[in-house]
């Protein structure tokens, strides 16, 4: 029978550039004898064999939105169907949803579903770890950017989200006693480690899949500090998730900036702290899984190295003036208020009301 590969993330490493090259290739796949399957997925990846354990093992309703027109509870017959109509001419099966990765309530249970339900294959994890101090500064920045709004601080973030409430070593030890830890392949996100520095052929080598071009590139930009800012005070005032995109269209034209790269959003005695965890369940995951003295080849930073994430007021100032000049000669009138509520917030909790004068200030404030 088939090897079944599958690829749990991690997210923020290129999991929707790789679920897009493998989708758009299906017909070159199956040819060479690799299934990437159809009919459980929306769009390039398989998220509905996640959405469904959840339902099932998490007693959780996931939202409509993941899946479209699809029916419930469906997605792993669709797989299993999908399979067997190809059987006869695959030797491996690919899937790949970065839902997987981060899931811990009831994951034993959802791990004994994906196991009976791929009865008599062998599986194979594939996961792509990424330095968590990357991946939590990437993460923080596009949940700001992002359709989910995030709204609050970094220090929430990290203490609420899903994704960091169970390090990278828990987790590989849950799906490891699912499946052996001779079957889990484990990728460091790190160009100098992929075969050729290119994610997509180091993904196809690792999964035994035939070599697929890429070209990746990173087009996921991170906001600028003064705009990682404002879009948190947009995020407080609320507005609808499909108007996300034109918001940051717009947010890009008033606030222009380059991207922050390498920052830190939590002051460096609590950065020291998460450092020292960090440091210590990459070392276990190098010796125990990969018989190596490092998973990373690139350090994770000192405290004193790093750059902490820091509001420049002239440049708040600037975009304040900007943005005021911008709505008032009449550009983006159905989007002038949240801009308005938002700026004044702003300079609010920045103590920056002094660079308006009386009439331009009193403007801003009929705006909301």
């Amino acid at each position: 029978m088939a090897t079944v590969y599958i690829h749990i993330g991690a997210p923020k490493t290129a999991t929707s550039t790789l679920q897009s090259i493998l989708a758009r290739n299906h017909r070159k796949l199956l040819e060479n004898g690799v299934l990437y399957p159809q009919d459980p997925r929306v769009g390039d990846a398989h998220h509905l064999l996640v959405c469904d354990l959840i339902e099932q093992c998490q007693g959780i309703r996931m939202p409509d939105i993941w899946y479209g027109s699809r029916a419930r509870g469906e997605a792993w017959a669709a797989l299993k169907a999908e399979i067997a109509r190809h059987e006869s001419n695959i030797h491996s099966v690919v899937l790949s949803s970065e839902l997987f990765f981060g899931q811990k309530h009831n994951i034993e249970a959802m791990l004994d579903v994906v196991a009976d339900q791929l009865q008599g294959h062998e599986i194979r994890v594939v996961v792509y770890l990424r330095r968590q101090d990357q991946l939590y500064s990437s993460f923080y920045n596009q949940d700001v950017k992002g359709v989910r709004q995030w709204a609050h601080s970094a220090y929430r973030f990290y203490n609420t989200h899903q994704i960091f409430q169970q390090d990278y070593y828990s987790l590989l030890q849950v799906w490891s006693g699912a499946f052996g830890k001779k079957h889990i392949i484990i990728r460091p996100f790190e160009a100098e480690q992929w075969l050729n520095g290119d994610i997509v052929q180091d993904f196809c080598a690792a999964t035994e899949t035939v070599l697929l071009k890429s070209g990746y590139k990173d087009h996921n930009e991170s906001l600028g500090m003064v705009q990682l800012y404002v879009k948190r005070c947009l995020n407080k005032m609320g507005f609808d998730k499909n108007q996300n995109e034109e918001v940051l269209k717009i947010l890009q034209h008033v606030c222009p900036q380059k991207p922050v790269k390498g920052c830190s959003y939590v002051h460096k005695a609590l950065y020291r702290r998460y450092r020292e965890e960090w440091l210590r369940v990459n070392r276990a995951i190098a010796e125990e899984y990969l018989k190596a003295d490092e998973l990373f080849r690139q350090p994770i930073p000192e405290p004193q190295e790093i750059q902490l994430y820091k509001i420049n007021r002239l440049d708040l100032a600037g975009y304040a003036k900007l943005m005021f000049k911008i709505f008032k000669g009449g550009a983006y009138p159905e989007y002038r208020q949240l801009f308005a509520r938002a700026t004044v917030l702003a300079l609010a909790e920045q103590n920056l009301w002094n660079v308006f004068d009386t009439a331009d200030r009193d403007c801003m404030l009929s705006w909301t």
